[in-house]
């Protein structure tokens, strides 16, 4: 039997007990033919969805320093039938005989990555990006249109970037003649002169009224097109703290159109998991926000450190930023019938070597499940932050610390 965890608002992890099933009893007249429930034929599918991956430079723009970052969950993603994590960059493509690096003319905290920083990405069984996030323009309109053709020539599925329609829903998994799609969107992007947000090669909805309602046609439409289940991916929030408001009047908006789930990224640290009871009756997981999956932010961070200074924003010694989340989400789908969602959550602690050999410019970097036993130490000391997300280490839906089979489980 599986568990149900309702939550409204700040996580409180209670969880109870689902109805079992009525049962099927025999006709009262022996002559006729007994009367037997024929159960609906179901299709799973199994959905991952995680965080941020970032080309910080010098530490992980390499290609071989992001592939070994992820590595050591390709087999988790290798388990589901779609996984998808956020490309927090844009593209380009170094001409023969140029340097690595493009000229990053927007800032310091511009974004740039080539293609093959993209393969390496995949190669940890990754088959999906969320190509829509505050990074997206940081080259500009070209950048975009290389981070679109890398996908397309990559053959993966790119989300919320597309040369002719950004909201259009993408197919991200499929069995038994069953369709998930996703629709993704960012809610702002960094670089305001550029054309690049304007260029409808971007889905963008900002967490207002206008911005609510293009996403409630996105998942309307994407219903409308065949799609038997819609998972939201938005990029917005405020950085380095719980995710806002207005960004979960947006997710409430998607999940009252009809998305099966909503997943968050942008402000690098986690927010708790809740649910939404939409107007039909439905509870919906909203994933507030998932943090990062592989960066170089929190570097300087161990246990011997507060979970994090006064300032926040002092991210290097930041220990949530080293803290990811990635959303487990197993779909229900039958002929007829409403889908169901159980879903879950694994955590995920980002290694860095750079505490050991601060001279080295790329220290060795993974991002590994995290282990509520073997880590107690980083646990504990993350849990005495009392302005932290420290609600995600008592949570059942905590797939590590909940079932023992590391099954999806609340509803």
């Amino acid at each position: 039997m599986r568990s149900a965890c309702v939550l409204l608002g700040v996580w409180l992890g209670a969880c109870t007990a689902a109805p079992a099933h009525e049962p099927v009893h025999a006709p009262a007249h022996p002559i006729m033919a007994a009367a037997v429930e024929v159960p609906v034929p179901e299709t799973l599918i199994r959905v991952l969805v995680g965080g941020d991956v970032i080309p910080h430079r010098p530490q992980l723009v390499d290609p071989a320093s992001i592939g070994a970052a992820l590595a050591p969950l390709a087999e988790l993603f290798r388990s589901a039938d779609a996984a998808i994590v956020n490309y927090e960059t844009a593209t380009f493509v170094p001409l023969r005989g140029v340097g690595a690096a493009p000229n990053l003319d927007r800032g310091p905290l511009s974004m740039a990555a080539t293609p093959a920083w993209m393969r390496a990405v995949l190669s940890a069984n990754v088959t999906g990006l969320t190509l829509a996030n505050n990074h997206a323009c940081d080259l500009g309109t070209r950048g975009l249109a290389a981070s679109i053709r890398a996908a397309r020539d990559l053959r993966t599925v790119a989300l919320g970037a597309d040369e002719s329609d950004p909201w259009q829903p993408q197919t991200i998994a499929t069995r038994d003649g069953k369709r998930v799609c996703a629709v993704a969107w960012t809610t702002f992007v960094n670089d305001a002169r550029s054309a690049c947000a304007d260029s409808h090669h971007l889905a963008v909805a900002k967490p207002n009224r206008e911005g609510r309602a293009r996403v409630t046609r996105a998942i309307t439409a994407a219903l409308h097109d065949g799609c038997d289940a819609v998972i939201a991916i938005a990029h917005g929030g405020e950085e380095y703290t719980r995710q806002t408001d207005a960004m979960m009047s947006l997710a409430h908006a998607a999940a009252d159109a009809g998305a099966d789930a909503v997943i968050f990224h942008h402000p690098h640290v986690i927010s708790p998991l809740v649910t939404y009871a939409t107007a039909d009756g439905r509870h919906v997981p909203i994933f507030a926000s998932v943090g990062n999956l592989a960066s170089n932010q929190g570097e300087s961070w161990t246990p011997a450190y507060p979970a994090a200074q006064h300032d926040r924003h002092i991210v290097y010694l930041n220990g949530w930023t080293r803290v990811g989340m990635i959303a487990d989400i197993e779909l229900r789908l039958a002929a007829g019938a409403r889908t169901t969602a159980s879903f879950g959550y694994h955590l995920v602690f980002v290694d860095s070597d750079h505490v050991l050999d601060k001279s080295n410019p790329h220290p060795r970097i993974a991002a590994r499940i995290l282990d509520p036993k073997g880590d107690h130490v980083i646990v504990d000391k993350l849990t005495l932050d009392a302005v932290g997300p420290r609600a995600i280490f008592d949570d059942a839906c905590w797939m590590e610390r909940g079932t023992d089979d590391h099954a999806p489980s609340c509803r």
